[in-house]
């Protein structure tokens, strides 16, 4: 048998265990056998090898939201050496078609929520075959996926030829600046990436997650999906997420570790569900991709409930750096809080100075340049921007961070969003930490805006909770006592609320675009 790569994966776990449960869908109440993985994914790899003519190299796309489809269909390309392209479902359709052009999917699967996208992409891509989740909700009369998985042949397949460094998935930046890049993600590095957190977190058999990110993004499928399918873990997984459904779900189901961003485990602990809410199965929370306010994490805290920070990249992992919750007591965990924690397992790393050279003392900002088995290969059809981010094997991330004397990285910053100040570096994230200690404050983006007499000065955009009041001059005030007199915003923005994607990691581009003149 060919070594098939992360095709093959599903195989070998389903023949240690094939009833043992894999996966939960909440949506139609269905459990799902690391058996029934196995062979739903032969059964869609048959369809789409005999009857859709996919073949090793050629992309399937995916508009929809988490299903247990999409798990079909990552390990039915593996199996084939086709491409998996999911691409996010709130893109506008001019958006999708460029992706689309540019990435020439041969069949794209979507849901029947984003049917009336559809009619416009058939008229603007070349696309052969659309498939439709839902038999019920089909106006297009497209193919129904019960169809394609109803001829019945699950026989094993497999890629003889497939190498570990092609191309499995094409996973998009987030999009901040622009059109999304299409990240290429090779089987192997899938494969560290899933190594470095079992190695890490120590991941085994008796492991549960709630999957709060989206399969469209990058930790959606790295961040404890894909890991949890390698050690026999079990996936619960649903199509909306509903802070107060996640609460009855981590009692219900005893999940022992949760992934996502700031702003889902801020709508938690809002909840006045949350204060009673049983969380004696979960070993740690952690949460990325945006700042974490100390005060969310204390509400775990005072439940007893490790909640630890980390940081990763589509192009370097995502698995990178994270603070190892069961390794810490309390008193470290609670001093490092504002840690994104120590390189990952496999994750090679260095600071690096504006002149290349590397950056070896503590408490010295640089940015972040990444190593390693679990990098990306590049973006798809763009030879200039993959040159730009990797270079001599390292990923150069764009994030300016400092390294403390025991190891532990704090992000200060982005590159291109640091601003100067009367000469002075100054480095949005220490600014919203402590703008986030200030009562009353929900959300908060910091950026330099022009100055006659200092070059750049800060300005801050902030939504305020629910009930409260904040004035600019409370700001000001609190800030006096916490940060230099030249950090300290000298315009204040208040608003409804800061503009987001769709993984809740506020989008500065955006702020900017909206609210970047030098007034208040």
């Amino acid at each position: 048998m060919s070594a098939g790569w992360i095709g093959n994966y599903s195989f070998f776990r389903a023949r240690i265990d094939s009833t043992r449960e894999a996966v939960y869908d909440l949506d139609t109440e269905t459990h799902y056998t690391y058996g029934d993985l196995e062979r739903r994914a032969n059964l869609l790899a048959r369809f789409l090898g005999e009857k859709a003519g996919v073949r090793k190299g050629d992309r399937v796309a995916f508009i929809a939201r988490n299903c247990i489809e999409m798990i079909d269909a990552y390990f039915a390309t593996g199996k084939l050496g086709a491409i998996f392209v999911p691409y996010n479902a709130r893109l506008s359709v001019s958006e999708l078609v460029q992706l689309m052009n540019n990435e020439t999917p041969k069949v794209l699967f979507y849901e029947e929520a984003f049917s009336d996208k559809i009619p416009s992409l058939k008229s603007g891509c070349s696309v052969e075959k659309y498939i439709v989740l839902s038999p019920e909700k089909n106006p297009e009369n497209d193919l129904p996926y019960t169809a394609a998985l109803d001829h019945g042949n699950d026989a094993f397949v497999c890629c003889g030829d497939l190498d570990i460094e092609d191309t499995h998935m094409i996973i998009h930046t987030g999009g901040t600046t622009g059109l999304p890049k299409g990240g290429l993600i090779s089987h192997r590095c899938e494969l560290f990436n899933c190594l470095n957190e079992i190695c890490t977190w120590n991941l085994n058999h008796e492991d549960s997650t709630l999957l709060l990110l989206p399969l469209f993004h990058t930790g959606g499928w790295n961040l404890l999906t894909l890991p949890l399918l390698h050690v026999g873990g079990r996936l619960i997984i649903n199509r909306q997420f509903d802070p107060k459904k996640t609460l009855e779900i981590i009692e219900k189901e005893k999940i022992t570790t949760l992934f996502g961003a700031a702003t889902i485990f801020r709508m938690m602990v809002e909840l006045p569900a949350f204060a009673s809410a049983d969380f004696s199965s979960v070993k740690w929370v952690m949460a990325g991709a945006a700042p974490t306010p100390i005060n969310i994490m204390e509400k775990f805290w005072d439940k007893g409930v490790k909640f630890v920070l980390g940081y990763g990249m589509t192009e370097a992992g995502p698995n990178n750096l994270s603070s190892c919750a069961h390794l810490m007591s309390e008193e470290v965990m609670r001093a490092k809080y504002a840690s994104v924690g120590r390189p990952m397992y496999l994750s090679m790393v260095k600071l690096a100075a504006d002149d290349g050279s590397e950056i070896t003392e503590p408490n010295t900002p640089g940015e972040l340049l990444w190593g390693g088995p679990q990098t990306f290969s590049g973006y798809w059809n763009n030879p200039e921007e993959t040159a730009k981010t990797l270079v001599d094997g390292w990923v150069h991330s764009g994030d300016m961070a400092v390294r403390d004397e025991d190891g532990y990285y704090y992000i200060v910053g982005r590159k291109k969003n640091m601003f100067i100040s009367g000469g002075e570096n100054v480095f949005p994230p220490e600014i919203e930490r402590a703008m986030y200690d200030i009562g009353g404050v929900h959300e908060v983006c910091v950026f330099g805006v022009p100055d006659e007499k200092w070059g750049e000065v800060g300005k801050a955009v902030v939504s305020v909770k629910p009930g409260k009041t904040v004035t600019k001059e409370q700001i000001i005030t609190a800030l006096g006592s916490k940060l230099a007199r030249y950090k300290i915003p000298k315009y204040v923005t208040f608003v409804d609320e800061v503009p987001k994607n769709n993984v809740g990691k506020i989008v500065v581009s955006k702020v900017v675009e909206l609210y970047g003149k030098a007034t208040d």
